[in-house]
C-alpha cells in the first residue's frame, strides 16, 4: 500500500471511530502532541482531544463524512499535506422517518507525518 492509500485510510478510521464513539482508539491516530482546532478551540496532545471530543459527541446520534480529499505527501515520504471537505448530517426528529439533515460542512487543512510506516495526525484544521 502507498502512502497515499495509508493516509485515505487514516482519514477513514478517523470518522468511523470518532461517529462509533471509540474515542481511545481514535486519537491514536493523532501524534503524541498533535494539535486539533476547530472554532476557538486549540486541542493539544491525545488525552485533551480526546477528552474534549468524546464531551462534545458523547450523545452525538449523527454521521461524518469526509470526501474530496487532496493529498500532497513530501518528497522525502514523511509528511503530507491534506485538505479534505466534510460533511456532518444529523437525523430529524421525527421517529421512522429515517429523514436527515445537514448540521454543519467545512474543510479539514490536516498535516500528517509519518511514525515509522504508521502515517498519524500532527495537525488538524477544522474550517467551517
Amino acid at each position: 500500500m502507498d502512502h497515499e492509500a495509508r493516509i485515505r485510510l487514516v482519514l477513514a478510521e478517523f470518522i468511523q471511530l470518532r461517529d462509533d464513539k471509540r474515542f481511545a482508539e481514535w486519537t491514536e491516530l493523532f501524534t503524541e502532541d498533535g494539535t486539533f482546532e476547530y472554532l476557538s478551540h486549540v486541542l493539544v496532545g491525545r488525552r485533551a482531544i480526546g477528552e474534549n471530543v468524546e464531551a462534545l459527541l458523547r450523545d452525538d446520534r449523527g454521521k461524518h463524512l469526509c470526501a474530496n480529499s487532496v493529498i500532497e505527501v513530501a518528497d522525502d515520504g514523511r509528511s503530507a499535506e491534506v485538505r479534505s471537505d466534510f460533511v456532518k448530517i444529523d437525523p430529524v426528529e421525527d421517529p421512522g422517518s429515517g429523514r436527515i439533515e445537514i448540521g454543519v460542512m467545512g474543510r479539514y487543512h490536516d498535516r500528517f507525518v509519518r511514525e515509522g510506516e504508521t502515517w498519524r495526525i500532527a495537525t488538524r484544521r477544522v474550517i467551517l
